[in-house]
């Protein structure tokens, strides 16, 4: 994911959607905006991610 973000000059949050199948990953779908399950995610590691992802996209 990191080197996808990194090819597509993507700063801050991104969703991607993947398939599998026969062990061969499908990338279905990569947007520059963070997903549903950020705010779990932010609860889980108690990191404020929605606010550091403004941050990054700010130049911050």
């Amino acid at each position: 994911a990191r080197r996808l973000a990194e090819r597509l000059s993507v700063r801050g949050l991104m969703n991607v959607q993947m398939a599998v199948k026969d062990e061969t990953v499908y990338i279905l779908e990569v947007n520059p905006r963070a997903s549903r399950t950020v705010p779990f995610v932010s609860k889980a590691k108690g990191s404020p991610w929605a606010r550091i992802a403004a941050r990054v996209m700010m130049g911050a």
